[in-house]
């Protein structure tokens, strides 16, 4: 299959920040094989399958939504108004004990979805179920597959009872034999799609044993760690009680750091805590949506920049929806109240944390997050033909402050169409919301019958 995108204005995020705006790209099977401005192209149009005029809209990588939880949205709403560990104990603990197979298969294929509806090519979904429930990641797998997207199952576990219910508690053999079950089951399945890293949920809830243990696990399985780290301050309090200094000093005595080591949130964060990080050639997750909605604060993202911190984006599941666009304007807009600073964090850079930020993050920036010769065809293209973004002058400008996910015109994954003129090509919308709205009802009557 070899597809003409032409007329388009194309933000590339490549090394050299190339911008086309009258730029044409062709999708050949599932790379990308040309991309540069519309007048230099010598093929003729009779040589392709399908040819897309974009004329006005705006092509960028697909999104890279670096942490979310899909089985999270079927407690979409509930919980509300409280601060993260109320909002833990009152709806979510609650919820994820009686998640049952079917529950999370849907829950993850709407949650895929609705981050291909936002552009989203790439997600990062961090899952944990109750020790007596393992079989559920299995489905929830299932469903990431059957959606179409690509993306990354950080599994997380716990295992100190700290305020966590006993269902959650699962000793270091099994926690580690589960890890070596759904790796060498799991990743690379779906063609390559799919990938598993290990994830302690946070340190607060995990040994130093477990925690070590997990780590040379992932140097054996060359996998990546993705772990909630400083998003409130009792994990910070917690964590220098138990061992005396910072949560990313704790981390690093462990000898738990690296490239593909994931800092979620990183709202609490000291300057010596970025500098670990940064000289490790770690990646922070900033989620802008989620801090705000649970009070959690702001992550010091300026002085992450300004020292060299990587820092991708990530919706979180806290926020109620998987909308990118909305996380690239909160992404710039927050920093700036920190110091007041009108170009803490430019529109242009909430871009590269959403695409290239997190292919560099999960050690695939050599094949996908920018629109370059060779790499996946992962392509989203943006509607800039209606009145919120008109009129347009700097389509960059227009994407991170202006657009939202229904502006998300078509979908490309690995040179595959999941979404065209908005409409999901492969699943009837209707009928996973129907679904989803059935498996929430019964998990929420479940939940009330036994709490």
């Amino acid at each position: 299959m070899k597809t003409l995108i032409t007329n388009a204005h194309i933000v590339t995020v490549d090394p050299t920040d190339a911008i086309y705006p009258e730029g044409s790209l062709i999708i050949d099977g599932e790379h990308i094989s040309w991309v540069g401005d519309k007048n230099t192209l010598k093929q003729p149009l009779e040589i392709f399958d399908e040819v897309i005029d974009a004329k006005g809209d705006l092509v960028i990588p697909g999104l890279i939504n670096a942490h979310t939880h899909n089985a999270y949205y079927l407690m979409r709403g509930l919980g509300m108004d409280r601060e993260l560990k109320a909002w833990l104990i009152q709806a979510t603990w609650p919820g994820l004990i009686e998640i049952q197979p079917e529950d999370a298969y849907i829950g993850a294929l709407a949650g895929c979805l609705e981050n291909i509806k936002s552009g989203v090519t790439y997600l990062v979904d961090n899952y944990y179920s109750p020790r007596y429930k393992k079989g559920n990641i299995d489905s929830l797998l299932q469903g990431i597959i059957d959606s179409g997207i690509k993306g990354t199952i950080a599994r997380g576990y716990h295992d100190i009872p700290h305020d966590i219910p006993e269902d959650f508690m699962e000793p270091e053999d099994e926690v580690l034999a589960e890890y070596r079950r759904i790796i060498e089951k799991w990743h690379g399945a779906g063609n390559g799609r799919l990938s598993v890293w290990v994830s302690p949920v946070n340190l607060v809830y995990s040994t130093a044993s477990s925690v070590q243990k997990v780590w040379q696990l992932a140097r054996h399985y060359n996998v990546g760690m993705h772990t909630h780290t400083a998003e409130a301050r009792f994990e910070v309090e917690t964590i220098k009680k138990r061992y005396g200094m910072t949560i990313i000093e704790a981390f690093e005595s462990l000898g738990v750091m690296g490239k593909d080591f994931h800092a979620v949130h990183a709202v609490h964060l000291t300057s010596r805590e970025i500098e670990i990080l940064r000289d490790h050639g770690a990646t922070a997750i900033f989620n802008p949506a989620s801090n705000l909605l649970l009070a959690s604060g702001i992550a010091p993202v300026e002085e992450m920049l300004q020292k060299g911190l990587r820092v991708a984006l990530g919706t979180d599941a806290p926020n109620n929806n998987q909308d990118m666009i909305e996380s690239m304007k909160l992404a710039t807009i927050l920093p700036r109240v920190v110091n007041y600073n009108p170009v803490a964090v430019t529109s242009y850079q909430a871009l590269q944390m959403a695409t290239i930020k997190g292919a560099e993050s999960l050690n695939l920036e050599g094949e996908i997050g920018s629109l370059e010769v060779g790499k996946k065809a992962d392509i989203t293209i943006i509607n800039m033909h209606n009145l919120h973004n008109t009129p347009v002058h700097d389509p960059i400008t227009n994407l991170v402050y202006s657009a939202n996910q229904s502006d998300v015109l078509t979908v490309f994954i690995n040179g595959k169409k999941l979404l065209d003129q908005g409409k999901l090509l492969n699943f009837s919308e209707q009928a996973v919301v129907a679904d989803m709205q059935a498996a929430s009802e019964g998990l929420t009557k479940r939940i009330r019958q036994r709490f």
